[in-house]
């Protein structure tokens, strides 16, 4: 039998946001995402997940940056933190909680797609043998992390894990609480990978702090375009995904 996640997903719903379902996708070109997978080194892999998920052995905590130069809510850089995960065969990651500079970009990050955001400053930087990326908060840095020695790759050997979001999902009779699935399209115009390096992570600046980065994994930078498409799947997170998973979108 696989290891199901155990995680009381009650305290967590007082500040989750709440979902309203549509058709809306968010487009955006040239947009630049860094990420970072560690191992952590947690001794109760099932309490990071809801019992929806499946947790990895180890246990990684992944670091997704983005930084568009465009939007409709004009330029933003949003930092993800998450635990991957699989919802029953398929590779997910849960979102323990985001952070974004732009709050128009935030408020419909979280109002469509259930994204748990905080405002931060934030600041990514390319040199020729790094890209790093810096995450301030309240005045402190909670995230620091970088790319170290860039080698070019293809788009095929990048992949990022659906999101799992924690969210209230509206709908006909109120609001229930729901894994909301966040598919996201990818068009890479350049991928690169290299040695993740951390420097600063403050695990209770993310909400989680068990989340403590032990091992370095992988790292990888690529610039494409990228379209968040509507959601299409909700989850009952106390449930496993092949039980509690409802389709509500557009095929």
């Amino acid at each position: 039998m696989p290891l199901a996640g155990s995680m009381d997903v009650g305290p967590l719903l007082a500040d989750a946001p709440t979902v309203r379902l549509d058709e809306r996708a968010l487009q955006l070109d040239g947009v630049e995402i860094l990420q970072v997978i560690y191992e952590i080194g947690a001794s109760d892999v099932g309490a990071l997940l809801p019992p929806a998920l499946n947790p990895t052995v180890p246990p990684v905590v992944n670091v997704l940056a983005y930084r568009a130069a465009e939007s409709p809510f004009g330029p933003f850089s949003l930092v993800q933190v998450r635990v991957i995960a699989r919802a029953a065969v398929r590779p997910r990651a849960f979102l323990v909680s985001a952070r974004c500079d732009n709050p128009a970009a935030g408020e419909s990050l979280a109002g469509s797609w259930g994204y748990r955001v905080a405002p931060a400053s934030i600041a990514m930087h390319r040199f020729h043998d790094r890209i790093e990326c810096e995450v301030v908060a309240e005045r402190r840095p909670i995230l620091a992390v970088a790319l170290v020695d860039p080698e070019p790759i293809t788009g095929h050997d990048i992949q990022y894990a659906p999101g799992m979001h924690l969210a209230h999902v509206s709908g006909e009779g109120g609001s229930r609480p729901r894994l909301v699935q966040v598919e996201t399209e990818y068009e890479f115009h350049r991928a690169d990978r290299g040695r993740p390096e951390l420097a600063t992570f403050d695990p209770s600046a993310w909400g989680d702090t068990r989340l403590v980065p032990v091992e370095p994994v992988s790292a990888s930078f690529t610039t494409c375009a990228v379209t968040i498409t509507p959601v299409r799947y909700v989850c009952n997170p106390d449930l496993p995904a092949a039980e509690g998973t409802e389709h509500v979108g557009a095929s």
